[in-house]
């Protein structure tokens, strides 16, 4: 009888919960077609559906084809900047990837040009190097008038050796450098046809360039004619094919060895290629860059950083009396010691403390003769000073004519000149301006200048 009653609650339970699940099923059956009934169906706009084509640039050291996110914010030259950044600098040091100037990368992207005529080959060094980044996207625009059965590469090598044969005269020389201190990241012989071309040339970029700043080239323009070398193509990796770059003795990519590889390091083809100056183009402003007016007055900043790199470079600046020293003496640079003459008007001082800083990267840093130091550093005095809107009043540079004799000795002395005014310049772009003045200089006993 209890065996009866247990069976049959049991029974009972499982009709419970067999009703109770079957009720489950069907409430939530029947709210799923409730909703799908009443949900409205959503709606795609047609432009949500449509991509934009993507923009790529290719990566000169990995070959890589880059993405340009967001393209009307960002430029090609700045997504390639970036990747470099992130991808290859790590390497740099550990396999023995030669660091390669981000300014310089994108002179990859210049393909095909012209083979150099033998009658030109000895100024291939002159122009021999990469163009800086706002050079690069370049239209080649019809701005080289030739004559019947001329090339465009033999008209602009043609100005390029009228300019180097008739640097040696004062006012010649006097215009390159000012050309140097405004764009000194040029190979020597493109600032010579920049100062040729257009002397008055503030700032100048590729036509792209410009239309990327928000500016336009002014119809009627003439581009001014530059040589872009084609480099050498790069070798590959022989495991993973990637390119590497020709001093790499290890793979960016997988790591592998790389065997030395005879590449061809001076190019002999070229491409002309056309650059506009500010005054060319119009639209949009550029209100931070500003042409500083050459003065002979003392830029007090400009002193301030001068006397800031110095003693970064463990410089000590002297401005004792000194009487018994020659009065036609201005200042003297000895070892890693610079004296200035402390009773010169401030200008006079600035223009000696510049040559002697100017002497010590000359003899001290790049060891450079003494022989021709001397107007390499009155000429990097000079375009440091231009650069920053002081005029130093040199007027006659009459060791140029020395060096012109020699073509191969000329060239060598202007790309030193070049060096030193790059590495001082962008050692003062590091310094803060004026704050060791008066623990450097005005301890000393000179007046404190008045702030401009």
């Amino acid at each position: 009888m209890m065996d009866y009653r247990s069976q049959q609650q049991m029974n009972d339970v499982l009709s419970f919960g067999m009703s109770f699940l079957v009720v489950v099923f069907m409430f939530g059956l029947l709210k799923s077609l409730v909703t799908s009934v009443t949900k409205p169906e959503r709606q795609y706009l047609p432009m949500t559906e449509t991509r934009k084509p993507q923009v790529t640039v290719t990566c000169p050291i990995c070959g890589k084809a880059i993405e340009v996110p967001g393209y009307d914010s960002m430029t090609r030259t700045e997504a390639l900047r970036r990747h470099i950044e992130q991808e290859h600098s790590s390497r740099i040091g550990q396999t023995g990837l030669k660091k390669t100037s981000p300014e310089l990368i994108p002179q990859i992207l210049i393909n095909g040009g012209d083979p150099v005529p033998s009658q030109y080959r000895y100024l291939v060094g002159w122009v021999s190097e990469p163009l800086p980044e706002y050079s690069l996207a370049m239209e080649l625009l019809p701005a080289v008038e030739t004559a019947a059965g001329e090339h465009k590469i033999e008209v602009v090598l043609k100005q390029l050796k009228d300019g180097v044969e008739g640097i040696q005269q004062s006012d010649r020389f006097r215009l390159f450098l000012s050309t140097m201190a405004k764009f000194h990241d040029y190979s020597i012989g493109n600032l010579i046809l920049i100062a040729i071309q257009k002397p008055d040339a503030t700032r100048v970029a590729g036509f792209n360039t410009w239309k990327e700043l928000g500016r336009w080239v002014k119809k009627g323009e003439k581009g001014i004619s530059i040589l872009a070398p084609v480099l050498p193509p790069r070798p590959t990796c022989p495991e993973c094919g990637a390119k590497v770059s020709k001093s790499a003795r290890f793979c960016p990519e997988c790591g592998a060895e790389i065997g030395t590889v005879e590449v061809e390091t001076a190019p002999l083809y070229f491409k002309v290629v056309y650059v506009f100056d500010l005054s060319q183009t119009e639209g949009k402003p550029l209100p931070e860059f500003e042409v500083p007016v050459l003065t002979g007055e003392a830029n007090e900043e400009l002193f301030g950083k001068v006397m800031t790199l110095a003693k970064a470079q463990g410089l000590e600046v002297s401005f004792e009396s000194r009487p018994y020293q020659d009065p036609s003496i201005k200042g003297q640079y000895i070892g890693k010691s610079i004296w200035v003459k402390p009773d010169e008007p401030r200008a006079q001082q600035l223009k000696t403390l510049l040559h002697e800083v100017a002497h010590y990267y000359s003899e001290g840093v790049f060891q450079i003769p003494r022989r021709d130091a001397e107007t390499i550093a009155e000429s990097a005095a000079f375009a440091i000073g231009a650069h920053f809107g002081f005029d130093t009043g040199v007027r006659s540079f009459p060791y140029v004519a020395l060096w012109a004799q020699d073509k191969k000795v000329l060239e060598q002395n202007l790309e030193n000149i070049r060096r030193v005014v790059s590495t001082i310049l962008e050692g003062l772009e590091k310094t803060k301006g004026t704050e060791l003045l008066s623990e450097m200089l005005y301890s000393q006993g000179c007046d404190t200048p008045k702030r401009r």
